[in-house]
């Protein structure tokens, strides 16, 4: 017997001069997603302008009473910078809030206010989607401590200023108020 014998297909069978009948089937091809970005699309919200750098200069030393600030009393312009974001519109400002007393305590009692100040740094960060990461917040907070609180409060003026406003309040939900209670006589 030859080899060539053993290997033979034994398929299915045609009738002598008929073709098989094939359908085209739409085939599906893997192609590479790209990668989905959780970013915010840049722009303007409630919090304000979002995405990007830092609009604020780190060397931008103005306006000049937030240069004394940072330079005398870091914990009051952290404090003023953490009451802006709460309040863009400073009517109910308070400098000595618990941030400013936080800061200040750590600062007194420690001497690594720069810790705090770089929190809050990173918090302004994620909450405008500015470029940056957790090392650079460290060292521009260790190395640069007045010149990034300054920069802090001024990227929240820049961003609150191109703030959305809220167009509708607090509503609420008239299936959650509770019924007085019925006035029951006892007999």
């Amino acid at each position: 017997m030859d080899t060539q014998e053993k290997f033979v297909h034994s398929g299915p069978q045609y009738p002598y001069g008929s073709e098989p009948q094939y359908q085209q089937q739409p085939m599906m091809q893997d192609q590479p997603q790209p990668p989905v970005r959780t970013r915010a699309f840049p722009g303007p919200t409630a919090d304000g302008e979002q995405g990007g750098k830092w609009q604020a200069s780190l060397c931008s030393c103005t306006p000049c009473t937030s240069c004394l600030l940072a330079w005398c009393l870091p914990c009051i312009l952290l404090g003023q910078t953490s009451e802006r974001i709460r309040d863009p519109s400073m009517q109910s400002a308070d400098m000595m809030n618990s941030d400013c007393m936080i800061h200040g305590l750590i600062t007194c009692f420690t001497g690594c206010g720069w810790i705090y100040a770089m929190m809050k740094r990173n918090e302004i960060r994620e909450r405008y989607d500015i470029e940056g990461g957790g090392c650079s917040d460290c060292c521009v907070s260790y190395w640069c401590s007045c010149c990034a609180l300054i920069q802090q409060d001024n990227e929240v003026k820049l961003r609150q200023q191109k703030a959305q406003p809220i167009a509708q309040g607090y509503q609420s939900n008239p299936g959650m108020q509770m019924p007085a209670p019925a006035y029951q006589p006892h007999s």
